[in-house]
C-alpha cells in the first residue's frame, strides 16, 4: 500500500516555484534575444534600403542639375547673341518662392535655407525641319526645345527656355527639388505664364556656389555665393564658368533615436568667400538618415562677353 501511495504521489508531483522562476526566466531571455535580434534586422534592412533610395535619388538629383547647367547658354548661332543678353546662369541665396527674372526674384526665405538657380538656353531643330526639335536640348519637364531665331526681337529674351530650380515643401510637408518651366499649351510654351512639378523627393536643401576667373587663364579660381555675386553686378554673371552644387537628401524611416542631428560639411573652406555655406545642420526629425551630394559642372557654351563687352 505504502508502495502505491508513494508511486502515486511521484506522478503528481510537479515543479517547485525555483524550478518555475528559471524557466521563466529563461524563456524571457530567449525571447528578448529574439525580439532584439529581429530589431536589429529591421533596423540593418531600412538602413539599407534608406541607403539605397538616398543614392538613387542624389544621383539622379545631380544628374538632371548637371545636364542643365550644361545646357546652359547654348544658342544655335552664337554671333546673333546681342552683347546685352540675360545671362546663361544666375542665382540667389536663400530663396523661396522664386520668380523668373534676369537674376531670380524671391518672395521669401529658401526651405532649410535652400538656394535658387535659373538657367537659359536655346532649342535645337532637325536640319530640314528647324521647326521640330531633335531632342539634343530638353528642359526639365522633358519637354525637348526646338531651334527658332536667337535674338528674336519679338520675343522675351534670346534664349528659348529658361528652368528654375529651388527647393519647396510638398503637400505632406516633405522637402523637394522642383523646377519652373514655361506652361505650354498644345505643345507650344505661353509667353509669361510657368509653372512648377516635382523633380526629387526628400531635397532637403540645394546650396550653389559659381566660379570665377580672377586671374585670366579661363579656368574658374574663385567661387562664390550669388550674393557675392551680385555685389559685383550683372556682368559677373557673364562671366560664371562652373557651378559647385551642394544637396541635402534625407531618408522617409526614422533610425535613431537621438534630440540633434549632426552638422553636414557641404563645401570645403574657401578663402576667396567671404561667408560661403559651409554647413548644414537639420532643423527637424534628427533620427532620419541624411547624405551630402555635391557636384561641380563646368559650362559648355562661352558667354557673348567673351566676344564682345558687356
Amino acid at each position: 500500500m505504502k508502495t502505491a501511495r508513494a508511486a502515486r504521489r511521484r506522478r503528481w508531483q510537479g515543479f517547485t516555484l525555483v524550478e518555475l522562476m528559471t524557466g521563466l526566466a529563461l524563456g524571457l531571455l530567449v525571447s528578448a534575444l529574439a525580439a532584439s535580434s529581429f530589431h536589429a534586422v529591421q533596423v540593418a534592412y531600412r538602413t539599407a534600403v534608406d541607403l539605397v533610395l538616398l543614392e538613387e535619388r542624389g544621383q539622379h538629383a545631380l544628374a538632371i542639375i548637371a545636364q542643365l547647367i550644361r545646357h546652359g547658354g547654348w544658342r544655335p548661332d552664337a554671333a546673333a547673341m546681342p552683347a546685352q543678353a540675360p545671362p546663361a546662369v544666375s542665382g540667389r541665396d536663400d530663396c523661396g518662392q522664386p520668380g523668373i527674372g534676369p537674376v531670380p526674384a524671391c518672395a521669401r526665405r529658401g526651405v532649410n535655407g535652400g538656394d535658387a538657380l535659373l538657367v537659359r538656353f536655346s532649342g535645337s531643330g532637325r536640319e530640314r525641319q528647324p521647326a521640330l526639335p531633335d531632342r539634343t536640348m530638353v528642359d526639365c519637364s522633358g519637354y525637348a526645345l526646338a531651334a527658332r531665331s536667337v535674338g528674336d526681337a519679338a520675343k522675351e529674351t534670346p534664349y528659348a527656355g529658361a528652368n528654375l530650380l529651388y527647393v519647396a515643401s510638398g503637400a505632406d510637408g516633405e522637402p523637394q527639388l522642383l523646377c519652373r518651366y514655361a506652361s505650354r499649351r498644345d505643345g507650344q510654351a505661353q509667353a509669361g505664364s510657368w509653372t512648377s512639378g516635382a523633380l526629387v523627393r526628400g531635397v532637403e536643401t540645394m546650396r550653389l556656389r559659381y566660379g570665377i576667373d580672377t586671374t585670366g587663364d579661363g579656368r574658374p579660381d574663385t567661387f562664390l555665393r550669388a550674393e557675392e555675386m551680385n555685389r559685383r553686378g550683372m556682368p559677373a554673371w557673364h562671366n560664371v564658368l562652373a557651378v559647385q552644387v551642394a544637396l541635402v537628401l534625407r531618408g522617409e524611416r526614422p533610425l535613431a533615436q537621438r534630440a540633434r542631428a549632426p552638422a553636414l560639411v557641404l563645401f570645403p573652406p574657401a578663402p576667396a568667400a567671404q561667408d560661403g555655406a559651409v554647413a548644414f545642420e537639420p532643423a527637424d526629425r534628427p533620427a532620419l538618415l541624411r547624405r551630402v551630394f555635391t557636384a561641380s559642372v563646368r559650362l559648355r557654351n562661352p558667354a557673348p562677353c567673351a566676344e564682345t563687352l558687356c
